[in-house]
């Protein structure tokens, strides 16, 4: 069984029933095992490890192997997001210490001893309280402004639309994306179409079907959010939500 959170613009989930095809996505994503080493693969290399963070547009290839893991899907917008690019200083993952390791594992398989559901979201606050927040950048303005338009938005095609972007934040298309690229770490266009997927997922969360959620979410098509939810999760949306639990949203 997977049990799914939503952070945020993030998600998280503790499962020990996941087997995920190689991908990449605009997401920043953090693995930790409960006990013994990873079975993760990035760059199609296997890396020795209890606690990863793999970087975004990044190939990467995780199994379970039936044992309780969690993982974090982080955009890189978010606080979180912009802490975590901080420590992967550009290269493609990063190797948590074997002292936070040991600590964040011991928390891990405390909520797990418990067995029960609210054990967990103590835990996934722990999680997040283990990074120092102090010293992030902020955003351009100009990029603060699309962020704030996306989260506004009524998901039509008008306002996932570069140049909707472009006219509100007066540069032009080419110029607004290199610097929200720049900025995030993430093309505009990439984002636009994660944002979409969130918006689906938060359907999901609120007990909507595919077909509803993609609709919602301004996807063409139930097959248009299953194949970008393929492509960016190597699983399958209908896998994913027929073997899950949406606990909770904060």
């Amino acid at each position: 069984m997977n049990y799914i959170f939503k952070y945020g613009k993030n998600f998280m989930a503790i499962s020990d029933n996941i087997e995920a095809d190689c991908h990449k996505h605009w997401l920043l994503q953090m693995f930790l095992s409960s006990r013994k080493e990873l079975n993760i693969e990035v760059n199609g290399k296997l890396i020795p490890c209890s606690a990863i963070l793999v970087n975004v547009d990044t190939p990467h290839l995780f199994s379970t192997e039936g044992d309780p893991h969690f993982t974090i899907l982080v955009d890189p917008t978010t606080d979180l997001g912009r802490v975590l690019r901080g420590l992967l200083k550009g290269q493609p993952f990063f190797i948590f210490p074997r002292e936070k390791t040991m600590i964040m594992q011991q928390t891990f398989q405390d909520a797990l001893a418990q067995k029960s559901h609210n054990a967990y979201l103590p835990f996934v606050e722990s999680i997040i309280a283990q990074f120092d927040y102090s010293n992030m950048n902020n955003f351009d303005d100009r990029v603060i402004e699309v962020l704030n338009l996306l989260g506004n938005c009524i998901h039509e095609d008008e306002s996932h639309q570069i140049k909707h972007f472009s006219d509100k934040t007066h540069l032009s298309e080419s110029r607004l994306a290199h610097l929200f690229k720049e900025e995030t770490g993430i093309p505009l266009k990439s984002y636009v179409v994660l944002h979409k997927l969130q918006i689906a997922y938060q359907s999901i969360f609120n007990g909507e079907n595919i077909t509803t959620a993609a609709l919602n979410a301004g996807f063409d098509s139930p097959s248009h959010l299953a194949y970008t939810n393929k492509m960016m999760t190597g699983m399958s949306a209908t896998n994913i939500i027929r073997d899950s639990e949406f606990l909770k949203v904060f």
